[in-house]
């Protein structure tokens, strides 16, 4: 007796990626998850604790350790303006992609960018944790212009592994924002590099020259 073969009337369904995680290795599947879902999922959360690490990077880099206390001044400085600066340069430069995206042909609205943005910034996001060690090693001192009190740490190795480990974070996030920005726009990643170095060529180099020359000018006639 001849038997027939059982169907499946299930329809295969794909597995929902937890783009927390997904997003490391497979940056593309997530981001076409997300704005099929909601390409405004905690975006501005995102851009707003991605401002707040930069922020930080930057008074450190600045040495306002001199003048201020980590805690509670630092701290207070970064937690206002940092997802104040975050938000916004995710609104321009989100403009500026979608701008300049067209001329090489991309598809993806303001909204689609903004959404590649901020989640590409996740594995940069997740670096801010090393902040907690960091911070209890060193304390006042990380955010100091003179780096003596490091250089005197017996643990100075340690934290130079956990700036390299942050380093890396940033790179690949930058990787991830690539893979990000190129899905929603219908680019390849070295395509979407492309539509970020316009950006650069358009706007920030003339912007920079613009200012440098007013500068030069100001000082110029302070002289004559």
């Amino acid at each position: 007796m001849q038997t027939e073969p059982i169907e499946d009337d299930e329809p295969t369904t794909t597995p929902e990626l937890n783009p927390w995680v997904s997003i490391w290795t497979q940056p593309r599947a997530t981001i076409q998850q997300i704005v099929d879902s909601d390409p405004e999922r905690l975006v501005l959360v995102l851009a707003g604790i991605g401002g707040f690490g930069s922020v930080l990077d930057t008074v450190r880099e600045q040495g306002l350790g001199d003048l201020l206390s980590w805690f509670p001044d630092i701290v207070l400085i970064c937690a206002l303006i940092g997802p104040l600066v975050g938000i916004v340069g995710l609104y321009v430069l989100s403009f500026l992609l979608h701008w300049t995206g067209k001329w090489l042909g991309g598809r993806g609205s303001t909204k689609l960018i903004r959404a590649a943005g901020a989640w590409g910034q996740v594995p940069a996001i997740w670096g801010i944790l090393l902040w907690v060690p960091l911070i209890a090693l060193f304390g006042q001192d990380l955010f100091r212009s003179d780096s003596f009190g490091l250089e005197l740490n017996p643990l100075v190795g340690v934290g130079f592994s956990f700036d390299l480990i942050g380093m890396v974070l940033i790179a690949w996030s930058t990787v991830v924002s690539l893979h990000c920005l190129g899905q929603v726009q219908g680019f390849s990643a070295w395509k979407a590099l492309g539509n970020m170095a316009l950006v650069v060529a358009v706007v920030v180099i003339p912007m920079f020259v613009i200012i440098v020359g007013a500068v030069i000018a100001g000082v110029a006639l302070t002289l004559m």
